[in-house]
């Protein structure tokens, strides 16, 4: 029963993780869009990808990781729930998963390492006010 609580506590955290990611990267592509262009906002974060390969890299690995742990957690609920319960491997599996893309969206949208998509937007911010 102990382990029931810690995927809840993993599922909880990992989706406010997730939604504060998903939260400033829409920031940051509505700031780029409103004060800069389509085009610069794709150059900036394409640029930030070129020059960052080793996290783009880890983060693609942990979005292969979820997708892998999903798959084998459906697969392998099917099979077993002819001979018993298949929610324990659904739950590990599941919290696998839900751990990986946590850790993905993290790594994608760089939310640990907002300092250089804040400064960009305050360029394009000051930028503006120049024009």
């Amino acid at each position: 029963m102990i382990e029931n609580e810690v995927f809840g506590l993993v599922g909880i955290i990992s989706g406010a993780i997730i939604l504060v990611s998903t939260l400033g990267f829409v920031y940051f592509m509505l700031s780029s869009y409103k004060y800069g262009s389509r085009e610069e906002a794709n150059k900036f974060f394409g640029t930030y990808m070129f020059n960052n390969p080793k996290r783009y890299i880890l983060a693609f690995l942990f979005l292969v990781i979820a997708g892998s742990s999903l798959a084998i957690g459906f697969i392998s609920a099917f099979i077993v729930s002819f001979f018993i319960n298949p929610l324990s491997i659904w739950e590990l599996l599941s919290g696998i998963a839900i751990l990986a893309l946590a850790c993905f969206f993290v790594t994608f949208t760089s939310i640990d390492h907002p300092k250089s998509f804040l400064s960009y937007i305050k360029f394009l911010k000051t930028k503006k006010k120049n024009k």
